[in-house]
């Protein structure tokens, strides 16, 4: 395996990891603990670390070196606000400019997303794989119309950071809720090129997901540092997995 190679696996491997919550949000990332841990040399996690520095996902500082990015309430808020903005004025351009076949890809993963099971078939209290793929390539879908590459260059980074949220509160989300039928209603809205409706009804999701998440009691709620602050309360002490790499 090449040097690159090497490099592009251990990033994809931590990116991995630190969006499904395997790392405390907050807590350093030792080099030579994830160079045994991945088998890899400094060098390769280095690189990883920049690029996921670039990503928003780790947060690189002087003399203190790499730690997991924090999490926070008034993240999670200011975060949810700036993407709506975003998502809006991407679906907007997305509507004006797609194609019958940017219809018909919308109407493929819409029909695949439906059709797979949103629980992990190993019995746990996460999400399944399959439909987290399928869920992250049917919001891609509806904006990939979009004629500009800046503003889905940062829809992208925006979905990713709130993707974390979702996926380290998965275990803690017992309030029932009908997504099958929010994904169905956005993809007709947008079928039917009718703007409006479809800003409304994809802005009221994304809405209802920081608003859940927000709402959340029990051990997650610990996660949340106060605005400036670490994270008082780790991922291991809420039950979810401890530092590992898969």
């Amino acid at each position: 395996m090449t040097v690159r190679s090497r490099t592009l696996e251990t990033y994809e491997v931590l990116r991995h990891d630190l969006l499904n919550g395997r790392f405390i949000p907050g807590s350093k990332l030792k080099i030579d603990t994830l160079c045994r841990q991945l088998g890899v040399s400094p060098g390769a996690v280095r690189e990883a670390l920049a690029r996921l520095t670039s990503d928003g996902l780790v947060v690189a500082e002087a003399q203190r070196g790499f730690h997991v990015t924090p999490i926070s309430i008034e993240d999670l808020q200011d975060l949810t606000e700036v993407r709506i903005e975003i998502e809006l004025r991407c679906l907007c351009r997305s509507i004006a400019k797609g194609s019958l076949a940017w219809e018909g890809h919308i109407k493929d993963i819409s029909h695949q997303l439906h059709h797979t099971s949103m629980s992990d078939p190993d019995g746990s209290d996460t999400v399944s794989p399959a439909w987290t793929e399928l869920h992250a390539a049917f919001h891609d879908a509806l904006v990939l119309a979009c004629d500009s590459r800046w503003w889905l260059k940062l829809r992208d980074s925006m979905f990713w950071q709130v993707e974390r949220y979702r996926r380290m509160a998965v275990p803690f989300m017992k309030e029932p809720r009908h997504v099958d039928i929010e994904h169905a209603e956005i993809a007709e809205a947008v079928l039917a090129r009718d703007t409006e409706l479809a800003c409304s009804r994809l802005e009221a999701h994304l809405r209802k997901t920081s608003d859940l998440l927000l709402r959340l009691d029990g051990p997650f709620e610990g996660l949340f540092s106060k605005p400036g602050s670490n994270v008082s309360h780790s991922l291991s002490q809420a039950g979810s997995p401890v530092p590992t790499s898969t």
